[in-house]
């Protein structure tokens, strides 16, 4: 569709004096696209008039009518096309919005999208006084940036391009109206907010101090593997495994070698550590990933010869019912099999009947899925994890197998239990004095690893007692982080870090937070006075973060000054 437009105005001022002009000088066609008419593209034929300055000592003799707000100078498009093409590449790539624009009647290229994209200024980072800080990674073990969060409005601050202390520290800087930051227990963050923010509270996240303490618990058990294989066995109702078939001898050269590579691997950090070197360095030098590192250098002794363990199985997800229906009578094979083959068992009756095998031994007393399981105990991280777990959110299996450890080995049932304590009091926010009794309790219990990660609380203990008291964490900004991570991914690493920092801070949900934002609130004194998030009524006042709640204008412009 094409539409034939002219100026009806008078005259014209001078760009430069401002004078009107006085005559005529020529006039010029220039064709302009438009947003889609009906679904039907329109382009728009305008007629532009040449004017002839009257003032005689002005540089622009000859100049061009210019049409403000509609169609911007040398423009092939106007403003309100090219705010559509900005609106829709800030919420997906280049190419999807190509793709979607010009099934719209608005046909055009990803390299256009992303060219108008990246023209948007970055919006205005307003007042902030909650503030969270986090890295994400741009390319995992390689490159890494920071993003920060508005705990309080609940929307992304800004993205820093980089993870360093200057850039952090530069930043907080600039807001001096900070009051909490709440972090992980990395240096990099804590010595960023000492330097850019010393006014601030810095508050511990509790995710991270419960991951810290896993990390503790899985020490301590990587020295009780027998302790949790006789608990596995003993739930299983059998003292000794079950004998094992003897090992090809091929198989057993190739995992004896296997093995020398990751003692080999093993000297080769320790020696390079010793020698001065950084983590992530000893990884790119070794060709490991750095988890691997960090994990080599919490034990300095060789790694054991690992032993074979049950392999995994078609009939493993199906343990539970199977057990439960085997405590119940019923011990018939082709029955259970036609029951689970209605939940989608894809495997054939013969391996059920092969693993049902461990259960028949045992006739009528009471089984559970460790019978079948019980080459494979859980090692020492995943049952760091089960007690860490909160004990409404472990399965019946998880729960057997804590009790039957709890009642194998008396230092195991005491670091169980402090890690009870210590989970109801991160959960419940109890306090300095709650955690000062059971800092005391963790030494007076002489575990090594457990007192060592106390220790470790002492340097950054304001922090960890604030993160004991306080409501805020950084559970909010791992949300955010991975929405980042699905807006880069689907950028398909184009234009970099400045379209990714437009398309997260544009975003229109991240928008209509900010229209949020500038409501008026209630009174800052009274919410100080309640406390930001102690009570239900509070927490009713921060804006809530749901995609259902996203708000798009669409904005009409008028034209008085062309007529068709």
């Amino acid at each position: 569709m094409i539409i034939y437009l002219h100026a009806t105005s008078p005259t014209s001022p001078c760009p430069r004096c401002g004078t009107p002009g006085s005559r005529v000088h020529s006039r010029y066609q220039r064709t302009v696209a438009d947003v889609a008419f009906g679904g039907r593209r329109l382009m728009l034929k305008l007629l532009v008039r040449k004017w002839v300055c009257r003032v005689s000592s002005c540089p622009q003799r000859i100049f061009a009518e210019r049409f403000l707000g509609f169609v911007q100078r040398y423009a092939r498009m106007t403003e309100r096309l090219n705010e559509a093409l900005q609106s829709v590449g800030v919420t997906t790539n280049g190419a999807d919005a190509a793709r979607i624009l010009s099934r719209l009647g608005m046909p055009t290229t990803a390299k256009t999208i992303i060219r108008r994209v990246l023209q948007l200024p970055l919006p205005s980072e307003g007042s902030v006084r909650k503030i969270g800080i986090d890295e994400w990674a741009w390319k995992k073990g390689h490159r890494y940036a920071t993003i920060l969060v508005d705990l309080e409005q609940r929307r992304v601050v800004q993205l820093l391009s980089d993870r360093s202390v200057e850039t952090s520290k530069a930043w907080l800087r600039m807001h001096p109206e900070i009051e909490i930051i709440s972090r992980d227990r990395g240096k990099l963050f804590r010595e960023a907010a000492m330097g850019g923010a010393p006014q601030a509270q810095q508050v511990v996240d509790r995710f991270h101090l419960q991951k810290n303490f896993a990390e503790a618990l899985e020490k301590f058990f990587r020295h009780k593997t027998r302790v949790l294989k006789t608990a596995a066995r003993s739930l299983a109702g059998t003292a000794h495994p079950s004998p094992k078939t003897k090992v090809p001898q091929k198989a057993e050269r190739e995992r004896r070698g296997r093995h020398r590579q990751r003692v080999a691997v093993h000297k080769r950090v320790w020696k390079l550590f010793r020698e001065g070197y950084h983590k992530e360095r000893i990884a790119q030098l070794v060709g490991i990933s750095s988890r691997s590192v960090y994990r080599i250098l919490q034990q300095q002794d060789a790694p054991p010869p690992r032993r074979r363990s049950r392999s995994h199985s078609v009939v493993d997800p199906y343990l539970s019912y199977l057990t439960e229906r085997w405590n119940q009578g019923c011990h018939s094979g082709g029955q259970l099999y036609e029951e689970i083959r209605a939940q989608g068992y894809p495997g054939s009756r013969r391996t059920l009947e092969r693993q049902l095998h461990a259960f028949r031994p045992h006739g009528s007393h009471v089984v559970t899925k460790h019978v079948i399981t019980l080459g494979k105990a859980p090692s020492a991280r995943g049952t760091a994890l089960m007690i860490v777990r909160p004990a409404q959110n472990r399965t019946k299996e998880q729960t057997a197998y804590l009790a039957q450890l709890i009642q194998s080995d008396s230092t195991a049932t005491l670091a169980i239990a402090l890690a009870q304590d210590f989970g109801q009091l991160v959960r419940q926010r109890e306090g300095k004095l709650r955690l000062e009794q059971w800092q005391s309790a963790v030494r007076a219990s002489g575990i090594a690893e457990l007192i060592e990660f106390v220790d470790g609380l002492a340097d950054d203990a304001e922090a960890v007692v604030n993160g004991c008291t306080q409501c805020w964490s950084n559970g909010l900004v791992e949300g955010f982080v991975n929405k980042v991570k699905a807006i880069k991914r689907s950028s398909y690493g184009q234009a970099g870090f400045p379209l990714l920092q437009r398309r997260v801070l544009l975003h229109p949900a991240q928008t209509s937070h900010m229209q949020r934002a500038q409501s008026p609130k209630p009174d800052r004194d009274s919410v100080d006075r309640e406390g930001p998030c102690s009570s239900r009524e509070t927490r009713k006042r921060l804006p809530k973060h749901d995609d259902r709640r996203r708000t798009y204008e669409s904005h009409s412009l008028s034209y008085p000054d062309t007529v068709m």
